[in-house]
This record gives structure tokens, C-alpha cells and sequence, in this order.
């Protein structure tokens, strides 16, 4: 027996079974016929909780206890199918009875904990805290992919701001969330990866377009060495790994390229003109410090909330910002770029987006046929 409180008047018996599914992509139930079999008892446990605390945190338990369902007379009430460290710690957070064993649990049990929520109708941001304090003590230990759905549920603005930054900038390839659990249902909404995507393919153009601009400035010279300083200019980020851009950046991260422009060094010909004897090395430090900075990561204030009380304001607002300037008012300050990649992350403006698109697109078609329309009657 747990006791989660002394004075508690219920015992609940949790029954937790074998998963048949293991993880995602791997669903053992189907595949290898246990759908029919009896299922497996992992290991029970009894709780001493106190019945109006579950009443009062939940309206699945105020059914159950307190109506005419048969639990509502019995001392014991048998929940099967929960895990037993997940409803200890919601058990414990309902009672304010939190242990530090609590903080020990493994990363996967975060699903299981919204997954509870959803089942007995239980406020999923009483876990907040607690979860702050987990994601302090563990997430070190854990892939970053993992953390991202975690972090959104529990509304942890940091660790989530922490999580894509980290993907945008040491990603490479597509970037995709991980479920280590059997809760496929569980995941984030697809267009807040899709902005993820989206920072991590504009901190590509901003890097390219720092790097070329001693390019445009040679393109554009009229002097006699010109030629010789471009392909210096070139040869020298081709031999960090660095150049051509397009080339590297398929497998490599944005993190890498910037590391590696550490090793940058270039001065043109003693006997270039004044114009080709440019300080390139500083023109690449710059840029490495404009694109290090460029992206704080997704913001949850910015993508939940309203910062003016008007979602269509707080598009204008945006735009008046200089790229440079910081955002205030969130849990942590941060970039305009941040605001508009988390400004378009929200499900309102992603639908207004996907809206007017289609819309263009009807224009399009219509005006494509109309006017072969037209085309036909004038050829006949």
C-alpha cells in the first residue's frame, strides 16, 4: 500500500498490464496475433487517497464515486489498465503530495500522464510545475526529438523554445518528433514542425546570404582582379567544407557549418586594388554571429497567446519590428524571427494561410479556363 493520504478514506488498486504495442512502428498486437490472447499483469498497486480530492479533480471520479455507480459505496475501486507510476504521481499532484522519487521517472512516462489527463478528464497543467522540474533534473539524458511533444502538453515556454532551436540549428535533414511510447494519438500539431522545418531552412538563407555578399560586391567590380579575389574568397570556404552551400548543408547542420567557419581565413593579393582588399575575414564573423542569433526557437506565448488581443494585429505588430529587434513580454525574450516562425505556427493564422492558398488557387483555375475558353471560340 501507498500512502498518499493518511487520513484517506479510499484505496484504489491499479492494475497495470504488458504493452502489446512496444513502440511506434512496432505493433506487436497485430502482427504476431495478441489481440485475443488474455492479457499480461505487469504488477498491481493499492493507493490510500482520499475520495473528495479524486471528486474534486476530476468529473470522470465524481461520477464514478459520487453517483450511482457501485464505486461509489465501495471502500476499494479497481482501475485497470493505468500505469502505476503515472497515476502515483497524478494521485500525488492532486493530494500536493509530491516526492522527489517522482522526478525519476523515465521520459515516456510523460505520455502516459497526458494520456491519463485525457481518460479521467484531469487538468493537464496541474502537472506543469512538477514537469518543470523533471525537465531540469533529466532532459540532458534524452533526444531532443523526444522532448518537443512533452514540453508543448506542459506548456514549459523554455524547454520547448530549447528543443526547436536545437533541431533548427543541429538537425540535419527533415525534422520529425519521436513517440517512444504506445500513445500514437499523442503528438503535436503538424504545423508547428512545419515551422520548425521552416526556421531551419531560413537560417540556410540567411547564412548563404551573408557569405555571398563579398560575392555580389566582386561580380560587380569592374577592376582587373576581381576574378582572382572571387575565387580566392571561394576557395577558401571550399576548403573549411563550407562551399558550395547547397552542397553542404545536405549533410551537414546549420551548427556544423558554423563551427567550421572558425577555421575561415582569407586576405586577398597584396596587389588588389583597394576595392578587393576587403576584411573578409570579419565579413565572415559577422555573419556567423547574425545566424547564431537569428533563432531563439518556437515561443508557446507567442504561439497560444494573443499579444494585443487581436490575432490580425498581432500580424501587422510583427512586421513593424526590425529583424534585429527583441520580442518582450513572453517567459523569455527573444528574436522577431522567433515571434513569426511561432506567429504562423498557430492553428488560426496556418488556416487562414491554407484558405487563401486554396483560394488562389480556384482564381487560377478559373482564369487558366477562361481564357482557353476564350482561345477556343476564337480559333473556331
Amino acid at each position: 500500500m501507498i500512502v498518499i493520504d493518511e487520513s484517506g478514506d479510499l484505496t484504489i488498486k491499479i492494475i497495470e498490464y504488458e504493452d502489446r504495442t512496444t513502440s511506434l512502428g512496432n505493433q506487436r498486437s497485430l502482427s504476431q496475433g495478441f489481440v485475443d490472447q488474455e492479457p499480461i499483469i505487469r504488477k498491481t498497486q493499492d493507493f490510500q487517497v482520499c475520495r473528495q480530492v479524486l471528486v474534486h479533480s476530476s468529473f470522470v471520479f465524481k461520477q464514478l464515486l459520487s453517483t450511482t455507480f457501485a464505486e461509489a459505496s465501495q471502500s476499494t475501486v479497481t482501475l485497470k489498465e493505468d500505469g502505476v507510476d503515472t497515476m502515483e504521481i497524478w494521485f500525488r499532484v492532486m493530494h500536493n503530495t509530491i516526492t522527489e522519487s517522482t522526478y525519476d521517472v523515465p521520459l515516456s512516462e510523460m505520455w502516459n500522464l497526458v494520456a491519463a489527463a485525457d481518460k479521467y478528464d484531469l487538468n493537464i497543467h496541474d502537472l506543469n510545475e512538477w514537469f518543470a522540474k523533471w525537465h531540469k533534473k533529466n532532459s540532458s539524458t534524452y533526444d531532443t526529438h523526444q522532448l518537443l511533444y512533452p514540453c508543448y502538453r506542459f506548456d514549459h515556454a523554455l524547454g520547448f523554445a530549447q528543443a526547436t532551436k536545437g533541431l533548427a540549428y543541429n538537425n540535419t535533414g527533415h525534422i520529425t518528433e519521436s513517440n517512444p511510447t504506445k500513445h500514437f494519438e499523442l503528438h503535436l500539431p503538424s504545423r508547428i514542425i512545419q515551422q520548425i522545418n521552416a526556421a531551419k531552412g531560413r537560417l540556410r538563407t540567411v547564412l548563404h546570404q551573408g557569405l555571398f555578399t563579398p560575392n555580389d560586391s566582386l561580380l560587380r567590380a569592374s577592376c582587373a582582379c576581381k576574378e582572382k579575389t572571387l575565387y580566392g574568397y571561394e576557395k577558401a570556404l571550399y576548403n573549411i567544407n563550407v562551399w558550395p552551400l547547397e552542397r553542404v548543408a545536405q549533410s551537414s547542420s546549420i551548427s556544423e557549418i558554423l563551427d567550421r567557419l572558425d577555421n575561415f581565413t582569407y586576405e586577398a593579393h597584396k596587389d588588389a586594388c583597394i576595392s578587393c582588399r576587403k576584411n573578409y575575414n570579419e565579413a565572415v564573423k559577422s555573419t556567423k554571429k547574425w545566424v547564431k542569433s537569428y533563432f531563439d526557437g518556437l515561443c508557446l506565448d507567442c504561439l497560444m497567446k494573443s499579444k494585443t488581443g487581436d490575432m490580425n494585429k498581432d500580424y501587422w505588430v510583427h512586421n513593424q519590428l526590425d529583424q534585429h529587434e527583441r520580442v518582450f513580454g513572453c517567459r523569455f525574450n527573444h528574436s522577431q524571427a522567433t515571434w513569426y516562425f511561432s506567429l504562423m505556427g498557430r492553428k488560426a493564422e496556418r488556416d487562414h494561410f491554407q484558405k487563401m492558398k486554396r483560394l488562389r488557387k480556384s482564381q487560377t483555375s478559373r482564369s487558366y479556363w477562361r481564357t482557353n475558353a476564350w482561345s477556343s471560340d476564337d480559333n473556331e
